[in-house]
């Protein structure tokens, strides 16, 4: 069993190095990779453990004994790199980090700051109740699954922002990263469930246990690479127009409802977007975001959003995909377009894959697009 985390461990540093070679790589594929590193280096401290050489290499040992700590933490973090609109690391960050470094530096006091050799020191520590090694137990054990919620949460809060600001979802609604915690979840629940079950019963071995939950971590680690490659930068820049502006002023958007834009204000931004879609038909653009109308009508953008919701009761998202939408059902009846596909119509209108097409199209009409065609 054990040369299944060795090779897990190989695994995670190959794809880190994939990511690496990315090309235009954004700050998430970067974390991404030292992310995958760290979980190589977890899985290979555990195939030590497992193999008997850990104990000849005290400092790797004292630091990877909270490793525990950082996955749940490392993978909030990512989560929150990726969906944010602008990519750069915070400060705050390090919070997170914080419970992995403060019992890991009473860990190093504890084991180099003693008389007695480093190993025995390790192996009273392993084997022996003290309440460092006891609370930092119960964080190993339990910050995973409350970091895997809030990550969770935060998945969700992005979707609905998806509706704010994009007209599509293809590529950007992370519904990879969301399975793939629910899964993390159900690991973490294996976890709680497996320590309970060595600490209270003799229903399942210590090693039984490490390796359902490092397996499990084996198998996230191939997830985490292959789909995270192939992510693309979500919040990007705004295309610009010749009579846009190169850059927007945007209003914050904690600000919203308490916003300073007025009701004839709104109503003027409002016949310009009508005007302006009707005119220069930016929805058949198939990844048009609402930056790029804001910038092209010189709006911020949270100022649109509101002229959007307030008037037309709409997020960014349905309104697009309806000026989508009924081009599909004009270009249906025009005869000249009969030798054409409904996909290849559906392409010429602005959406992105056929699964969008069938799902949006369905939400407006409450027919699919065959269905619809057969009542014409």
């Amino acid at each position: 069993m054990e040369v299944v985390f060795l090779i897990g461990s190989i695994q995670a540093v190959f794809l880190a190095l994939l990511v690496f070679m990315k090309k235009n790589k954004m700050l998430a594929d970067k974390y991404l990779a030292i992310w995958l590193l760290f979980m190589g280096t977890h899985l290979y401290s555990y195939y030590m453990n497992v193999v008997g050489t850990i104990d000849d290499f005290q400092i790797f040992d004292a630091f990877s004994t909270n490793f525990p700590m950082l996955e749940g933490a490392l993978a909030f973090i990512y989560v929150s790199i990726i969906i944010s609109k602008v990519q750069r690391l915070k400060w705050s960050y390090l919070i997170h980090l914080s419970p992995y470094l403060i019992f890991t530096t009473l860990i190093l006091f504890t084991v180099f700051g003693n008389d007695s050799p480093p190993v025995e020191i390790i192996f009273k520590l392993k084997h022996e109740f003290t309440y460092v090694i006891f609370f930092s137990s119960l964080f190993n054990i339990y910050l995973g699954p409350f970091y895997m919620i809030w990550s969770l949460i935060k998945l969700r809060k992005h979707k609905r922002n998806i509706g704010r600001n994009f007209s599509y979802t293809e590529e950007i609604d992370l519904e990879w990263l969301k399975y793939l915690i629910l899964v993390l979840i159900v690991m973490w629940s294996v976890v709680v469930v497996v320590n309970a079950l060595t600490d209270y019963t003799d229903l399942i071995t210590n090693r039984t246990g490490s390796d359902i939950i490092y397996g499990s971590v084996t198998v996230a680690v191939f997830f985490y690479g292959f789909f995270g490659i192939k992510q693309q930068v979500i919040y990007a820049a705004p295309k610009t127009t010749a009579s846009a502006p190169k850059k927007v002023k945007e209003t914050p958007v904690n600000q919203y409802q308490k916003s300073s834009l007025k009701k004839e204000a709104s109503e003027k931004y409002l016949q310009q977007l009508l005007q302006y879609m009707d005119e220069e038909a930016p929805y058949l653009e198939g990844k048009l975001a609402l930056k790029d109308v804001a910038s092209a009508l010189e709006i911020s953008t949270n100022h649109l959003s509101q002229v959007i919701n307030e008037n037309l009761d709409k997020n960014f998202f349905d309104f697009v995909n309806g000026y989508r939408v009924e081009l599909v059902k004009e270009k249906m009846v025009d005869p000249t377009n009969k030798n054409y596909t409904l996909l290849s119509l559906a392409y010429d209108c602005g959406f992105n894959s056929k699964s969008s097409f069938n799902a949006i199209f369905k939400k407006y009409t409450g027919l699919t697009p065959s269905q619809y065609i057969n009542t014409l």
